[in-house]
């Protein structure tokens, strides 16, 4: 009676939510330590099985080499593989791979080759010992399910749930284990183990692992998803695996990160066909040879998958990372040094233009733990002679991000939107005294909150005061001769108090067609010393843009529509501004203006010869008139409202992977004519 007693009562602990933990936080109770004892008796008897003498299956993967940017989650593609295999494994514990299908697309240049485990499946969930890039990146990490875990490892039970699964009729019953290692200063695995509630079989592995764990230095993150399928009622095999691995200069902080993205799905299991212990000798994964490789007929083309879905921030392997990040609470998890050279951009190096001059920063960036990041940037203008200044942090948590910046002398720009990368406005400005930014300089503080408010949509609140002050014509060197510099407007001097809000709806790099959008407002009052309080002005804005792509030739249809409106008294530097490059070019730059605006641009493209040439077609409408809000600051810039619409049209082509743009457009309104734009891809302005 008495063990009857004691076997009914372990089964209603283990049938109770998992939400009521005993004691404490809940970290290695009876209860999770105990399922941790099943996971590993199922992981044996699996192998000791005779149900299963072997099996083989098919496996199909796609693998991303991209770069990501620190701050905004744009995506840019470098490399897409597809990758077909030949899965083998034989009891007790044999396994084999054979590449029987490879090929790729580059969508710019590089020369990466990826380690073998990589383009394979990872077979009976890493075994006792993790080991990723053939022991390069991340070698012999303690499996949790492994005989010493438990006195390696934190467990927790986290929540019960069902989740639907190939090979299962019904959603199978999981419970939710977290895992944490007991030093964290140890190589190790941190994560979540999802164990099936009937038998114990690990079902489903999403984790990372801790800073120490990676042999590469420049390895930020590795994050993994392993998925197992039921098969035969019994037997839980592996369904689909997603990994994603970051790295980057471990002493400079660049903007950006080359990110290796891989899916598999491995589906066609055929059980017990008497293969030869034979076949299983010499090396574990083979391959066919190249020229049959290439040849191999895929199922789905080389881009299917990205068409369908993309690139993008919202992905669950970030949430893998989040996750983690709550686990460990402020510890660094990853792999690369917390403080180093910050390397915003070129441009934040050095730079020229007639309000700054010659401008050089250096800048500094540490991470205080997962949650915490702070920079601090400073530099010098030789035009005015004035420091430029930035400091700033950055706090992450789950559901919202907190940008908090001060700043001294930073300069800004006017109109609606950049114009021209940092890098290409050096060298005009240098080479023919060209300078497309209209500065001015603001210091003081600003603090952003921005989070996800719906599905595939931003929210974001943004507070500022600030200084506003005038730049001035500092320089007008060029290497073509001086005295070709626009001048330098002023703008309405004063303390900007103000702030806005948006919704942006932000769309997955590379997909064949879908949208973007932003929709917010902007407003403020200038508060003018000795000249009384102006009463403020409000702008609402929004913009929304289309994207089509077709698989002939990678034609591609582009197009964005804008517009917006102020109400009140609106300074100077609020002003809507378009013409010429960056809005509608073949008119003269920014000749148009006022406090509300139209503007309508489309881009249809192809390759002529890839990866050499792809020719554009260009088309752009304006439209900007001012009433009440902007007629007096319209007045002092030296622009005009156009109450009839400015068109252009014209034609370009991309050089060498599209990564240089050479277009010619021609103004078919009044004081219209042609322009001739040379600019690198707006995908590398922020590095520019």
């Amino acid at each position: 009676m008495r063990r009857f007693l004691l076997a009914l009562a372990a089964a209603l602990a283990l049938a109770a939510p998992a939400r009521a933990q005993e004691g404490g936080d809940g970290w290695n109770s009876p209860r999770a330590l105990e399922l941790v004892a099943r996971a590993q008796d199922r992981r044996a008897r699996t192998q000791a099985d005779t149900g299963m003498a072997d099996y083989q299956a098919d496996a199909r993967g796609y693998i991303y080499f991209y770069l990501d940017r620190r701050d905004t989650g744009e995506r840019t593609l470098v490399k897409t593989d597809q990758v077909a295999l030949d899965v083998y494994w034989k009891a007790p514990a044999f396994s084999k791979q054979r590449i029987i299908g490879l090929r790729d697309a580059k969508k710019l240049p590089t020369t990466i080759r990826y380690h073998e485990d990589h383009l394979t499946v990872v077979q009976d969930n890493f075994g006792d010992l993790i080991r990723l890039g053939d022991g390069d990146e991340v070698r012999d990490v303690l499996h949790p399910a492994a005989s010493g875990g438990p006195g390696f490892y934190d467990y927790r039970l986290s929540d019960s749930l069902s989740i639907r699964l190939p090979g299962s009729d019904e959603p199978v019953r999981v419970y939710e284990l977290e895992v944490r290692p007991r030093d964290l200063s140890r190589p190790a695995f941190v994560g979540t183990v999802y164990v099936d509630r009937r038998q114990g079989d690990i079902v489903r592995m999403n984790f990372t692992f801790t800073s120490s764990s990676y042999v590469d230095r420049q390895l930020d993150y590795i994050n993994v998803s392993l998925e197992n399928g039921l098969w035969k009622g019994r037997f839980w095999l592996p369904n689909q695996q997603q990994l994603e691995l970051r790295r980057q200069l471990p002493e400079l902080g660049f903007p950006a990160g080359g990110v290796i993205r891989g899916t598999m799905r491995i589906t066609n299991y055929r059980f017990n066909q008497n293969l030869p212990a034979s076949f299983f000798a010499g090396r574990r994964v083979i391959s066919v040879p190249e020229a049959q490789r290439r040849r191999f007929a895929f199922e789905q083309p080389l881009d299917a998958e990205l068409r369908e879905q993309g690139i993008g921030p919202d992905t669950e392997l970030g949430e893998i990372r989040r996750q983690a990040a709550e686990l460990i609470r402020r510890r660094m998890l990853s792999g690369l040094p917390g403080t180093r050279v910050d390397v915003p951009a070129a441009s934040g190096i050095a730079r020229y233009n007639r309000a700054e001059g010659l401008a050089v920063g250096f800048g500094v960036r540490s991470r205080a733990g997962e949650r915490l990041t702070l920079g601090l940037r400073g530099g010098w203008a030789f035009g005015p002679m004035h420091p430029v200044a930035v400091g700033e942090a950055t706090l992450v948590r789950p559901g919202f991000r907190l940008d908090a910046r001060g700043y001294a002398f930073e300069p800004r720009d006017v109109g609606v939107g950049p114009a021209v990368s940092g890098a290409v406005n050096t060298l005009t400005g240098l080479l023919a005294g060209h300078d497309f930014t209209d500065l001015y300089y603001a210091g003081g503080a600003e603090a952003r909150l921005a989070g996800a408010v719906g599905r595939g949509w931003e929210g974001a609140l943004r507070l500022r005061a600030e200084e506003h002050e005038s730049a001035a014509l500092e320089s007008d060197f060029s290497f073509s001769g001086s005295g070709e510099f626009r001048p330098v407007s002023p703008v309405d001097e004063g303390t900007m108090v103000g702030g806005g809000i948006a919704l942006v709806r932000g769309l997955p790099s590379g997909v064949a067609r879908g949208w973007t959008a932003t929709v917010g407002v902007e407003g403020g009052r200038l508060l003018r010393d000795g000249a009384g309080d102006d009463p403020g002005f409000v702008k609402p804005r929004a913009e929304v843009g289309l994207v089509r792509r077709w698989p002939w030739r990678e034609a591609a249809l582009e197009a964005s529509v804008a517009g917006g409106a102020a109400f009140g008294t609106l300074p100077r530097q609020e002003l809507y501004l378009l013409g010429g490059r960056g809005t509608v070019p073949g008119y003269a730059f920014r000749a148009f203006g006022g406090d509300r605006f139209a503007l309508l641009r489309a881009t249809a493209s192809a390759e002529l010869e890839s990866p050499y040439l792809r020719g554009r077609l260009l088309a752009a409408a304006g439209w900007a008139d001012a009433g009440a809000a902007g007629e007096d600051a319209l007045l002092l810039w030296p622009a005009a409202t156009a109450r009839d619409p400015f068109v252009s049209v014209g034609v370009g082509v991309g050089i060498f992977y599209d990564i240089l743009r050479v277009d010619l457009a021609r103004g078919l309104g009044s004081g219209g004519g042609w322009e001739l734009i040379v600019e690198a891809n707006p995908s590398f302005w922020d590095f520019l």
